[in-house]
């Protein structure tokens, strides 16, 4: 018969997608299967078709997953309501007024009603979500960022676990010191509102690194999870670890436990077991964009020396100095182009430094590398003591943390239970604290602050214009693009000319003969914005930017 036509519409995220004639996909040792048109996996298999990406079939299965899951909630739609709901127990003023008493209890708590049997949730049609997890290097982010980017839905959200978590306590809080009309409520009912009003944002949420390592957090994940999947959420999350090693040795996990076996409802766990490292085989050297890189082999201090040498361009001051209260410290090695030094932990860890020392070092540099944090015990509690003020201490300075570590940040420290129970070391539980701003400090909007708070010298003084990276183009991406709309309005793109006519010509004078002269060469199709491709393509050619600058 006819071949039928395949018409092409716009989603409501403005991308191209087909409407029909899905793309038959076939890989090696897998059985044929039909790609959903315009998403994750047809685009992988472009990339992979192009030669941009390398072979890997674990890496295969898992995108496969992901675009059957796109195919999946596509036509899915949440329910967006609790079937049942349970009486709520108004929160006493004797548990100190504080939000977790409402979850611990008061000292005369009010007498509870009969406790009445709990209905185990169940996933609704469609609405089973994907936990993928492995170790560092098997492309999870790579492929969920990409399950985010294709799908055609508009109530989607895609953040770090972290900064979710973050969110959630933020939110928590308004609520509880909100209107008057709050005082009576309880612990659950703020619980509820803030899922209420995360549900009505986005229903699929898209978790990257997936990880509890707060009390706080631990104890009102089962809570929050309960109301926003019973409301129909479908969740996708990466990690290193199962569920069952979330918060493993975490205090008082029995509250956490029960969070997990409802996880697994909603969630198909696959566990990736890549035994390759996929952000090291990238098409060219170099181009991995972590910033805290474990385990510590002789690949990751070869990637670690590769981004310092690629930021110095040739340029290394050594044997440089900087002063705290009276006193120098060394600094090994230092950019010159832009304020950034490198250090190796012993440096900066196994010398007498103190808070001053490390704030010093913060005010003085934007970046700070730092090579070969090694793992961690209370055998080594002077230098754990001094790493947790540094890191503490780097992050109050919003400094850009570049390392190398044997291990990631949860299991750097290595306690044991036995140490855990009996110790009264302050190290212990201020390392919570560490692993937090170890992650947050990894973050896109952490990392894209940054970008934004440099002046145009130190910022562009950080790269090589004339031969940039794909590493370099999203790093730059994240400096102008400052709503994170995903392309640059005529303001931001006023910003970008600043800084490329400051680099050139000192001043920042941009004229409105040379904006629209610039504009013209940049938004290649006319449409009023600026995408990232067109950002790429104009500043891939240096004399192209050159000769735009100096239009008159």
């Amino acid at each position: 018969g006819p071949t039928p036509s395949c018409g092409s519409r716009r989603s409501p995220l403005g991308w191209a997608s087909q409407k029909s004639c899905p793309q038959v996909i076939e890989f090696s040792g897998l059985r044929r299967f039909s790609a959903m048109p315009g998403g994750c996996l047809e685009h992988y298999m472009k990339l992979k078709a192009a030669g941009e990406i390398k072979e890997d079939p674990r890496q295969e299965v898992c995108i496969k997953m992901l675009d059957d899951l796109a195919k999946q909630v596509v036509g899915y739609t949440p329910s967006m309501s609790r079937a049942t709901k349970p009486a709520a127990q108004p929160q006493t003023q004797s548990g100190g007024g504080v939000f977790f008493g409402g979850f611990f209890g008061g000292s005369k708590p009010a007498p509870a009603p009969a406790k009445q049997p709990e209905v185990e949730l169940k996933p609704a049609a469609g609405q089973l979500g994907l936990y993928l997890w492995g170790g560092t290097g098997t492309g999870k982010t790579f492929m969920m960022d990409m399950f985010h980017d294709k799908l055609p839905i508009d109530k989607k959200k895609r953040i770090h676990f972290h900064e979710w978590m973050i969110d959630v306590h933020d939110r928590l809080h308004k609520k509880q010191k909100g209107s008057s009309a709050n005082r009576d409520k309880s612990a659950d009912d703020f619980v509820e509102q803030v899922a209420e009003d995360m549900m009505r944002e986005a229903w699929l949420l898209c978790f990257d690194e997936f990880q509890v390592t707060h009390i706080s957090d631990a104890i009102i994940m089962k809570r929050i999870f309960s109301v926003l999947f019973e409301r129909g959420a479908v969740v996708v999350a990466t990690s290193n670890r199962p569920p069952e090693d979330l918060y493993l040795n975490g205090l008082n996990r029995p509250l956490f436990l029960p969070f997990i076996p409802m996880l697994n409802n909603f969630c198909k766990v696959h566990a990736i077991g890549a035994e390759v490292d996929y952000r090291m085989i990238s098409t060219r050297d170099g181009e991995d964009d972590r910033v805290y890189i474990c385990p510590n082999g002789p690949d990751e201090k070869k990637l670690l020396q590769h981004k310092f040498s690629k930021i110095c361009q040739g340029s290394v001051l050594t044997g440089a100095q900087i002063e705290a209260q009276g006193r120098k410290i060394a600094v090994p090695r230092c950019a010159e182009t832009s304020n950034v030094a490198w250090f190796t932990f012993a440096d900066l860890c196994d010398k007498a430094l103190g808070a001053a020392d490390y704030l010093a070092v913060g005010d003085a540099f934007h970046t700070v590398f730092i090579a070969d944090i090694p793992r961690l015990t209370l055998q080594e509690r002077d230098q754990v003591r001094r790493f947790i003020t540094l890191v503490d201490s780097l992050y109050e300075r919003h400094t850009k943390l570049i390392c190398t570590a044997e291990l990631d940040p949860i299991q750097l420290f290595q306690v044991t239970e036995e140490e855990r129970k009996t110790s009264v070391a302050d190290e212990i539980f201020a390392w919570d604290r560490t692993v937090s701003r170890l992650v947050e400090m990894q973050s896109t909007q952490y990392l894209a602050d940054i970008s934004r708070s440099l002046d145009a010298e130190q910022f562009l003084g950080q790269y090589k214009l004339k031969s940039l990276t794909d590493e370099d183009f999203k790093d730059m991406w994240k400096r102008y693009d400052q709503d994170d709309s995903g392309h640059l309005d005529m303001a931001e793109l006023r910003f970008l000319l600043e800084d490329l006519l400051e680099k050139q010509k000192g001043h920042r004078n941009v004229s409105d003969e040379l904006f629209e002269a610039c504009r013209d060469v940049i938004d290649s199709n006319k449409d009023g914005e600026v995408s990232f491709e067109e950002f790429q393509t104009y500043l891939e050619d240096y004399a192209t930017v050159q000769s735009t600058m100096s239009a008159r």
